[in-house]
C-alpha cells in the first residue's frame, strides 16, 4: 500500500511541498549524517536523491538502494562522476545484495517503515559497518507526524490502518532496534510545518498522496479544504521527525 505512493512524479511534488516548508529539515538531515570525504555510504532508499546527490560531492563513494527500477533510473540521470552507483534490490534482502560495501556510513531517511521488518533491516545494516566513526543512521516520522492532516481526511473517509501506524513506527519499532543492536544511540527530533495559501496548492499535495488521498473523493476534498482556507486563511500541515545516530 505504502510504496506505490512514490513514483518520480509524485515524490517529486511532495518533496517540492515539503522543502518550501522548511530547508531546515535538509539541514537537520545532513548534519545528523555528518558525513566526511572519507565516508562510503550507504542510502537505504534514495527516491529522487534529496540525501544522495548533495552527499555525493562529499563522501569518497556512494551506493543507493532503491525496490524502484523506475526511481533508480530517474536518479542515476542526476548524479554525476564516478564515486555514486545506484542498485535495485529490496532493503528487506539488504544482507545479500551485491551492494560493494563495507561501509562506514549506513542511512535511512524516511523509508525504513516501507520495509516489512524494520528491526531486522537495522540489525543488516549493522552488520555491514567497518571502519573507525561507522555508523547506521534514520530519520523517521514521530509520533503527531501529519496528524490534523490524517484526522482532516478521517472526516471524508477512512485511511488504511498502515498509514495511520507509519508515525508511531519510529518509537515503537525503529528506535528498539537502535537499542538492541548498537552499543550507543543518539536521537534527535525535528518539526516542521506546511503551510498552503490555496486549495490548488493543498490539491497539489493530495495528489501526490495516493492511495491514502482517494482520488474518488478529490472534489469532496477540495471543498473541504477551500471552506478551511476560507475560514482561517490557509491551511497547516504539521511534520514530526525522530533522528537516530547507531554506533557499534
Amino acid at each position: 500500500m505504502l510504496n506505490r505512493i512514490n513514483t518520480p512524479e509524485r515524490l517529486r511534488e511532495r518533496t517540492a511541498c515539503n522543502r518550501a516548508a522548511s530547508a531546515d529539515f535538509d539541514r537537520f538531515v545532513l548534519e545528523l549524517l555528518d558525513a566526511s570525504e572519507t565516508d562510503v555510504a550507504l542510502d537505504i532508499g534514495p527516491g529522487l536523491g534529496r540525501q544522495m546527490i548533495p552527499l555525493a560531492g562529499t563522501v569518497r563513494r556512494i551506493v543507493g538502494l532503491d525496490t524502484s527500477p523506475e526511481m533508480a533510473r530517474t536518479l542515476r540521470a542526476q548524479l554525476s562522476g564516478t564515486n555514486a552507483d545506484v542498485v535495485v534490490g529490496d532493503m528487506d534482502d539488504i544482507a545479500g545484495l551485491p551492494l560493494s560495501g563495507p561501509f562506514t556510513l549506513v542511512y535511512a531517511v524516511y523509508s525504513l517503515y516501507y520495509s516489512t521488518k524494520p528491526a531486522r533491516v537495522v540489525e543488516a545494516a549493522s552488520g555491514l559497518l567497518d571502519g573507525p566513526g561507522a555508523r547506521v543512521a534514520a530519520v523517521t516520522p514521530d509520533v503527531g507526524n501529519n496528524a490534523g492532516w490524517f484526522e482532516d481526511l478521517g472526516q471524508l473517509y477512512a485511511l488504511p490502518a498502515d498509514v495511520l501506524e507509519v508515525p508511531r513506527v519510529g518509537r515503537s519499532v525503529i528506535l528498539p532496534a537502535f537499542l538492541d543492536t548498537f552499543r550507543n544511540v543518539a536521537c534527535s527530533t525535528f518539526q516542521s510545518t506546511i503551510d498552503f495559501q490555496t486549495v490548488e496548492s493543498v490539491m497539489r499535495y493530495y495528489d501526490a498522496c495516493p492511495p491514502y488521498c482517494r482520488e474518488d473523493r478529490r472534489a469532496d476534498a477540495a471543498a473541504f479544504f477551500r471552506e478551511r482556507i476560507d475560514r482561517d486563511g490557509g491551511y497547516r500541515i504539521v511534520k514530526h521527525s525522530l533522528g537516530l545516530v547507531g554506533r557499534r
